[in-house]
């Protein structure tokens, strides 16, 4: 049997050796294809990774106390009554919402200065954080800041986004380290003081942050708070990554759809490619039956050229398909979008296009390498 493989893969190397050009364009074919589905599996599986990097970034907690429809219309002193619940270590109100800064859509947070530390990993880059009390004062993230070329000292007016608020001005005095993914950043931070006034929602928040000790009791906890606030949107951190990981999971299967169709027509090509030598070859097929070939060797031959053309082309359809991301990122850059998804390697998604190739290869000329197996000897001896 091993003689036989051995046998088959020589013949079918000589064979593309013989039709380089035709080979070469079945192969390309196969290159387009595994590039497609490599470039966007790799793109998605970065998406993926950059989402949920800014999540866990952005959220910092246990349990999440939210107005179903992102108003601020959650009393302050709810607070009080969340951090009496067993198991909760602290609860956090804030106002998490999307304003204007020079025209510019921004994510702010308005939040007690104190909490800022405890419930996200600040490190500053330029100046200082803010003080309690200190309404008029304002930090921003480095990426927001250089999108927006702030700097510590200076002066910027903020424009509440259609909930009611008025135009404020605030003094910057701290740059800090992007939190979250530079495209889903929160943008800056204010007082939460600062924040109900520019909404004109004294006492009220949008979300409540709530830490607990035990993980494990995030389920017990959220059920607790579900009964005692039956109309605000209460979730853990974990349902959140959850859902996000269920439409992940759809975008991946679109992705792998739109890679497909590419792939699909390599296989086509790998089909007419063997179908054609299979036709020129007929002579030489009825010779090998002559001197004693039986149907599984030369099977075995027209199937060893279409695993080599689909092996080759998914080796370096795999290669151009990561400098296909890079190709992404350019793009998107030429479109002024302030998006970067990460160039991530990955060994499952390299394994599974290769499998794929070798798969769609094996599958796209098993049909003529059987009419091949079944042709006559007398029939293919007659052929000119």
């Amino acid at each position: 049997m091993f003689k036989t493989l051995r046998f088959s893969f020589r013949i079918a190397k000589r064979s593309i050796g013989r039709r380089k050009f035709r080979s070469a364009l079945t192969i390309l074919g196969v290159i387009i294809g595994i590039a497609a589905i490599v470039s966007l599996m790799t793109l998605g599986y970065g998406m993926r990774y950059q989402i949920e990097t800014t999540l866990n970034e952005m959220l910092g907690a246990g349990v999440i106390i939210s107005s179903r429809d992102g108003s601020a219309d959650i009393p302050e002193y709810v607070q009080e009554y969340v951090s009496q619940v067993p198991g909760v270590n602290a609860s956090i109100p804030l106002i998490m919402t999307m304003v204007y800064i020079n025209e510019q859509p921004t994510m702010i947070v308005g939040i007690d200065p104190i909490e800022v530390a405890s419930l996200y990993h600040v490190t500053y880059e330029d100046g200082r954080g803010l003080e309690p009390e200190e309404d008029e004062s304002i930090i921003f993230t480095s990426t927001t800041a250089n999108n927006l070329e702030i700097s510590v000292d200076d002066k910027i007016t903020i424009s509440s986004t259609g909930l009611g608020g008025i135009g404020q001005t605030f003094t910057v005095v701290g740059i800090l380290h992007t939190v979250g993914a530079e495209q889903m950043n929160i943008g800056c931070f204010i007082t939460l003081e600062a924040a109900q006034k520019l909404l004109g929602k004294e006492g009220y928040a949008n979300t409540i942050m709530v830490r607990i000790d035990d993980p494990s009791q995030g389920e017990q906890i959220e059920a607790i708070l579900e009964n005692m606030y039956p109309t605000a949107y209460i979730a853990r951190e974990e349902e959140l990554m959850s859902e996000i990981g269920q439409i992940m999971d759809i975008i991946d299967g679109v992705l792998i759809g739109l890679g497909s169709i590419s792939l699909a027509v390599g296989a086509l090509g790998i089909m007419n490619t063997i179908m054609m030598s299979v036709h020129e070859r007929r002579r030489e097929i009825g010779m090998l039956k002559a001197v004693g070939a039986e149907r599984r060797h030369i099977l075995f031959i027209f199937l060893s050229e279409a695993l080599l053309i689909s092996f080759f082309g998914g080796i370096l359809g795999c290669i151009f398909g990561l400098f296909g991301v890079y190709i992404a990122q350019w793009f998107i850059a030429m479109l002024g979008l302030n998006i970067t998804i990460p160039l991530i390697i990955s060994p499952y998604i390299l394994g599974v296009a290769l499998m794929a190739a070798v798969s769609v290869g094996i599958m796209a000329g098993l049909f003529p390498s059987w009419t091949a197996a079944n042709i006559r000897p007398v029939e293919a001896l007659r052929y000119e």
